[in-house]
């Protein structure tokens, strides 16, 4: 009894061992891998420092990191050697479906070919011939899954057979401006010595796929419930990348994807990207171990993350705001007339982010006056209400083009008791005066009857001293007498 109870127990395990190390969830047998090693003597990755990272650091025999957004390498460990890629190579295949394919009809029949094409130690979905699937769920299914079979039906779809795919997988490389070192034969990663890359190319072609939502929705999740179809029910997929799995213990919180890949010649690969504040990185890892994947790549975002910055206008202009200074306040007013101005986007939906070094937003601090412009919109003069617009400035940026801001009064300032009108009042008085005769005024006949006064005055004070003047004294003439 006891026998039979053991002997359940170990077929419970062998089962067990089974279903974790089935076909589906490994893409070749790692029986002849040899897991790469750091190099001896190799200054260990310190955390509290991630900004000292060093090629010895990684397993990975080729490596590199990008910025998204503009493509600038931030790191790079023999990121031009020529590797295999594996089944990174379905980014590129998803990235041409999601260009190609109708997805809201496309419907895609899953031919015996298909399945037949895929190695039998490589992963599947699984799906079976004659099995109709939906454009969008089998580019998603074969992601996260790494699906083979699901590739290769991607390839018949769009271009009839895997030849005629890969010649477009290639030109569609060159297109994104991938070197004469990429080369693909086939559209799942399948081992062959005419299907490699390069870190570089291929952190461009990730790149370039991030930049598509339904691409970047897909390669974030790490599980995809696949609708029920005419040949099976409803299934829940569920991939092996860990870095995006919150219960493992290589969970990164700030990775957004994107894919796997192994096999014994390409050993663990990982084409990842981080998303912190603002900041999107791009990594490659190619020929590392199973576990060295996610280190690796957690060592490149960090490290990524200490030397690119992020920061929005709004941001910079608060560093150092502009202060006015208003005219005819209140002789109470705590501010002594000193007005700082806030800052407000005049359209919000557009993102002016600025993501750099932290040498080129230092450099955009020191001249923020150089790259905006400011129109000042209404008169620097008391009474003023908090949130009153003072202005419009124009923030220039080689990206993102133009954006207006308001630059806003962040408090109220009072107007001094019996100061003199200001031109706005003037103007704002007489336009709701429907007379079209200026009102009378007694303040009105102050210069004019004072000029008068005076000139009546000048006049007097000139008759009065001309009677004052003596006549003039009688003149005798002189006669002259001649000598003859």
């Amino acid at each position: 009894m006891r026998f039979n109870h053991f002997s359940g127990f170990v077929c419970y395990l062998f089962a067990l061992c089974l279903l974790l190390f089935s076909p589906s969830l490994a893409e070749e047998s790692s029986d002849a891998f040899i897991p790469p090693t750091l190099p001896e003597g190799a200054i260990p990755w310190d955390e509290r420092h991630p900004e000292l990272l060093d090629g010895d650091m990684l397993y990975a025999q080729s490596a590199i990191l990008i910025e998204a957004d503009s493509g600038e390498v931030l790191f790079e460990k023999n990121a031009d050697r020529i590797m295999y890629p594996a089944s990174t190579t379905k980014i590129l295949t998803a990235y041409i479906a999601l260009q190609m394919a109708d997805l809201e009809n496309d419907e895609v029949t899953i031919s015996q070919q298909a399945i037949d094409l895929v190695p039998p130690t490589y992963s599947t979905i699984p799906v079976s011939a004659g099995e109709v699937v939906d454009m969008q769920d089998l580019i998603a299914a074969t992601m996260v899954r790494s699906g083979n079979e699901g590739a290769n039906a991607i390839a018949e779809y769009l271009s009839g057979d895997l030849d005629s795919f890969a010649g477009l997988m290639n030109q569609t490389a060159r297109m994104l401006g991938c070197s004469e070192d990429t080369h693909f034969t086939n559209p799942a990663g399948i081992q062959d010595e005419n299907h490699y890359t390069t870190a570089r190319d291929m952190s461009i072609i990730a790149r370039a796929a991030m930049r598509n939502e339904r691409f970047a929705a897909i390669v974030s999740s790490n599980d995809y419930i696949m609708p029920a179809s005419n040949k099976r029910p409803s299934r829940t997929l569920v991939g092996g990348t860990s870095i995006l799995d919150p219960e493992s213990s290589y969970y990164s919180v700030d990775c957004i994807g994107v894919k796997t890949g192994f096999t014994n010649a390409a050993g663990y690969c990982y084409v990842g990207a981080a998303k912190r504040g603002g900041i999107t990185l791009i990594s490659v890892v190619f020929y590392s171990t199973r576990s060295g994947r996610w280190t690796d790549t957690k060592k490149l975002f960090s490290y990524g993350f200490t030397q690119i910055e992020s920061i929005t206008p709004e941001a910079l202009y608060a560093e150092d705001p502009r202060v006015i200074e208003i005219a005819g306040f209140d002789l109470n007013d705590v501010g002594h007339g000193e007005l700082t101005l806030g800052i407000r986007a005049a359209d919000e939906s557009k993102d002016m982010t600025i993501v750099g070094r932290k040498s080129t937003i230092d450099f955009l601090r020191d001249r923020f006056s150089q790259i905006t412009s400011i129109v000042w919109t209404r008169e620097f003069r008391a009474p003023i209400n908090i949130g009153d617009v003072m202005g419009i400035l124009t923030f220039y940026s080689e990206n993102h083009g133009n954006a207006e801001y308001e630059l806003v009064a962040t408090r109220s300032v009072a107007a001094r008791e019996n100061a003199p009108p200001t031109l706005e009042q003037i103007e704002a008085y007489t336009a709701a005066d429907e007379n079209p005769w200026p009102r009378f005024s007694y303040d009105l006949l102050v210069p004019p009857v004072g000029f008068l006064i005076a000139f009546i005055t000048l006049i007097v004070l000139l008759r009065h001293h001309r009677k004052r003047r003596p006549p003039p004294p009688d003149i005798k003439p002189v006669h002259r007498t001649y000598l003859r």
